[in-house]
């Protein structure tokens, strides 16, 4: 029995879970090519302007109220977004936008402000109908993703490709060139006889695009390596997900992914620098820190909250 690295530290949820029992049917394996075979990066530039969207989000304290005789949980949270934009040699940060709730369940609503020093922080109040701290908690996580959608949108124009960390889930009716990469391998989409192919790419192949048929959020999708393993490593080790919407057509979805192959290698990160590398891309790790910053010392809002809540 041979064993093999997962290189990313046990501290991250591991990057390849795949999960056999999600797997509901076949896809179509052949929108691009009848050929089920890897795809070489064909050298091509199609963009002046990459944007990298990501976000974070934090928890800054959990609360408790009582309402008609029943307990109410609640958070504050602070949301962060932003891109990098790489043109060329040169990326810099654009657009950033940090948001504060207040997130009650039960349907309470409460605005709320907190002084630190001169400054002054607003955290919006919000109602929550659910009432379970994983259900408050992932009303914070909507908000962050349909903040991403928005700033994608935005982007998104004539000479720009936007990567979005992440399925694009949230995007329901891009049909632009925006393509969203996945990190980590949950559902496997594809039989295992397709599948296999995944582990014998080579740096900047991809495998031909498959169609994902979902009422929702129908969409073209792709494997592609980005880096080389070393021989203790998992073959899986490296692999991204992309995908696009499949509204944009399979020739356009063929030139993204052709794209993807040429460009985001060169974006691949190194465990020196990224303990999720090579997934974590340079620029989507470099955003997370700057939006981690951007959000505020987290003790010190900390203790601003508790002194709010003292004061009643």
């Amino acid at each position: 029995m041979k064993l093999f690295l997962d290189p990313w530290p046990p501290d991250y949820e591991a990057p390849v879970a795949i999960d056999d029992s999600l797997y509901d049917g076949p896809v179509d394996t052949t929108v691009e090519t009848d050929i089920w075979q890897a795809i070489e990066n064909p050298q091509q530039s199609l963009f002046s302007k990459i944007y990298f969207i990501d976000g974070t989000r934090r928890i800054d304290a959990r609360v408790l109220t009582e309402a008609s005789g029943k307990t109410v949980h609640g958070l504050f949270g602070t949301i962060a977004v932003g891109c990098v934009e790489s043109e060329g040699t040169r990326a810099t940060f654009a657009y950033p936008d940090v948001r504060r709730f207040l997130i009650l369940g039960g349907g309470l609503c409460q605005n709320e402000t907190l002084d630190i020093g001169v400054t002054q922080l607003d955290y919006r109040g919000l109602a929550c109908h659910e009432d379970s701290p994983e259900e408050v908690l992932a009303h914070l996580q909507n908000l962050m993703r349909d903040a991403e959608a928005q700033l994608g949108q935005q982007l998104l124009g004539n000479g720009v490709c936007v990567f979005v960390d992440g399925p694009l889930t949230y995007f329901s009716h891009s049909a632009e060139a925006l393509v969203g990469v996945v990190k980590k391998i949950q559902k496997p989409y594809l039989d295992p006889l397709h599948f296999s192919l995944v582990a014998t790419l080579k740096q900047g192949q991809r495998t031909p695009l498959f169609h994902i048929t979902d009422p929702k959020h129908e969409r073209y999708s792709w494997y592609l390596r980005l880096a080389g393993v070393r021989k203790i490593d998992h073959p899986l080790s490296g692999i991204l997900r992309l995908e696009v919407r499949s509204a944009i057509g399979v020739e356009a979805s063929t030139r993204l992914a052709d794209y993807s192959a040429l460009e985001l290698p060169r974006f691949a990160s190194t465990a020196a620098r990224d303990p999720r590398a090579p997934q974590n891309l340079v620029p989507v790790g470099a955003l997370e820190s700057e939006l981690r910053r951007r959000m505020g010392d987290p003790i010190l809002i900390r203790r601003a909250i508790e002194r709010r809540l003292s004061r009643q």
